[in-house]
């Protein structure tokens, strides 16, 4: 059965950025069909986060309005739920769809596609995406782009889609920061209970991490997994006076959150927006001996060799002096890891690194993610909101929503 619209595919790459045609595919300008002279509304987390600023800043609630509720207050899915149903409201020609299932757990990310699909028979769907797994079975053509200029438009079935092995051939550099006095037991939670007001949020956790261990913390969205980081690597006041301990130290006895800091390797997402451009790919790394935001000390000579072996290992010696922000987001990450490994703490915690990456980014972050976890001696909790078949961990652990709180499974 031909399909009644013909619904397009782009891949996000860094060579075509969107800033060179996501404008003018919104406003009909390319002579697609379906699309040439038409309206589109864009749903993707960059407006989201707009309207979320919208709301906070001029108490306009076009998006939540009825429910008494911010964007803020509501749950990923339950904002892209009322964006979704804002830009239907519009009554577009077609939908520009950048991404969608980002930051979204895997069911979440079924009902989403149920509904997309759905849509397909009203109107032509824009779909931009960073993995092949994503594309919805109704896409019929991939478009090509060269800056700002149609490049091809292809049948999905004949676009070559490029698949990668990485493999990084340098050994891990040894460690130069000398730990003492590290258990063999990281991480220990016992009974652990956390609640917001009214709410339950993680009901009776009994965890541990011991050395040279590789988990895999998941969970749907909501159900406790920044919580529960936030309470062995930040200053959530929820993880005092309960048995939680960290490196054989019960929190809350005399440790500050920067002696705990000192042995955890960290990163996430958000870390991004703590770095300018005038950090070079040599400081962004150097900077993680010293915990700072920027190299704001004069390294000494050994920590500047150790900083060139990292970036040997990353391919990047010819690209030390590059500002960081310069560079793709897959690279970013690369260099965000060597940043929290530099010291070979203890405890490394990656907090979606694999998030907004594309399928080659994805290759690449998941084999530096898994030599380290194979040529070092530090224990590794890797987050993820997805299924990643390149991730290799030892053990995973589940949280489980239930109305009293989450529960914790090892699998």
């Amino acid at each position: 059965m031909t399909p009644s619209h013909q619904h397009y595919a782009i891949e996000d790459t860094a060579r075509s950025p969107q800033a060179h045609w996501l404008s003018h595919l919104l406003n009909g300008v390319y002579k697609l069909p379906g699309l040439e002279g038409k309206r589109a509304v864009l749903f993707s987390n960059f407006v989201l986060e707009e309207y979320i600023q919208e709301e906070e800043k001029h108490d306009n609630f076009e998006l939540t309005s009825g429910r008494n509720r911010s964007l803020r207050t509501l749950s990923t899915g339950e904002q892209k739920k009322a964006l979704m149903s804002y830009l239907l409201q519009q009554n577009p020609d077609f939908i520009v769809l950048n991404n969608p299932y980002e930051t979204l757990d895997k069911a979440s990310v079924s009902l989403l596609k149920q509904q997309l699909i759905a849509l397909s028979k009203d109107m032509p769907i824009v779909f931009i995406f960073n993995r092949q797994e994503d594309l919805l079975p109704v896409i019929t053509h991939a478009i090509t782009f060269e800056k700002d200029k149609l490049k091809a438009v292809v049948p999905i079935a004949d676009y070559r889609f490029k698949k990668r092995v990485f493999v990084f051939e340098k050994d891990i550099p040894p460690a130069i920061t000398t730990y003492c006095n590290i258990p063999e037991v990281l991480v220990e939670l016992k009974n652990v209970n956390v609640n917001y007001e009214d709410r339950c949020i993680l009901k009776d956790i009994n965890w541990t991490i011991k050395k040279k261990e590789f988990w895999h913390l998941i969970g749907p969205n909501g159900s406790g997994k920044t919580t529960l980081l936030s309470m062995i690597y930040g200053n959530n006041s929820k993880g005092y006076g309960q048995d939680l301990y960290l490196f054989g130290k019960k929190k809350g006895s005399g440790e500050s959150v920067w002696d705990i800091k000192q042995k955890i390797g960290y990163i996430s997402p958000a870390m991004l927006e703590l770095f300018n451009r005038s950090h070079t790919v040599e400081h962004m790394i150097l900077s993680g001996f010293f915990d700072s935001v920027g190299l704001y000390q004069t390294p000494s000579t050994l920590q500047i060799h150790t900083a060139a072996q990292w970036m040997n290992v990353l391919n990047l010696s010819d690209q030390k002096n590059t500002a960081f922000l310069r560079l793709a987001p897959a690279t970013q990450r690369l260099i965000l890891i060597a940043r929290a490994m530099i010291k070979h703490p203890p405890l490394l915690i990656l907090d979606e690194p694999l998030i907004n990456v594309n399928d080659e980014g994805r290759a690449l972050i998941s084999a530096l993610i898994n030599k380290i976890a194979n040529e070092s001696e530090i224990s590794i909790l890797f987050v993820s909101h997805r299924d990643e078949a390149d991730i290799h961990p030892d053990v995973i652990y589940e949280l489980i929503p239930s109305p009293n709180g989450s529960v914790g499974l090892k699998k």
